[in-house]
């Protein structure tokens, strides 16, 4: 009788000890899960305005082609999070993608040498664009009422990939551009839209 208790206290061991494993192992599974969905970074929400202008005023009598960014609310935005993805067709059915991003090149904007990464920040307060960081795109944040610009021709071209002014791209009032701005930690577009050329 002594040793049919003890054959029946093996099984339930090897039960207990099946279990306890079990457990653990599921433990660690949900830790990794856990730590994976908690490093994945939230987009932020705010609500953009894009408009492309091929009849803007430069400030000298004539006219340009400016791009514009405003943020109208939402979330403040770190620009070095972002980057800006533009895709177009032109006259002969070829696509030009752009991506810019905080590590683009600078642009001349202006033909005087100073170099500015387009858009940048429209806020006299940051000072002049061109060989001024502060106004580079990337090293700013985006707030609410702030709008980013092109400038002019120059950097509408630097930002699209290719030069607006040529005729063989057929660029003007009518042209449609695919606008999306990525938000690179979450992997999720904070703006995702068609924008056609006035």
């Amino acid at each position: 009788m002594h040793e049919g208790r003890e054959d029946a206290v093996s099984p339930v061991v090897g039960v207990m000890l099946m279990l306890v494993v079990t457990i653990i192992i599921a433990a660690v599974v949900s830790g990794f899960a856990g730590g994976l969905a908690g490093s994945t970074k939230a987009a932020p929400q705010a609500s953009i305005d894009v408009k492309i202008d091929t009849g803007a005023d430069d400030g000298m009598g004539g006219s340009t082609t400016r791009m514009t960014f405003k943020h109208l609310s939402g979330d403040p935005i770190i620009t070095k999070d972002l980057k800006i993805v533009t895709y177009y067709t032109n006259s002969t059915g070829y696509v030009y993608k752009h991506e810019q991003t905080a590590s683009s090149d600078g642009t001349n904007l202006y033909g005087f040498g100073s170099l500015t990464r387009v858009p940048f920040i429209n806020d006299m307060r940051s000072g002049y664009s061109g060989n001024n960081p502060s106004k580079d795109f990337g090293n700013y944040t985006w707030y609410t009422e702030d709008v980013l610009s092109t400038g002019n021709t120059v950097g509408t071209s630097a930002l699209f990939g290719f030069n607006v002014s040529d005729s063989i791209n057929n660029f003007g009032p009518g042209s449609v551009v695919d606008v999306k701005i990525l938000h690179v930690p979450s992997g999720k577009y904070v703006y995702d839209k068609e924008v056609v050329v006035r």
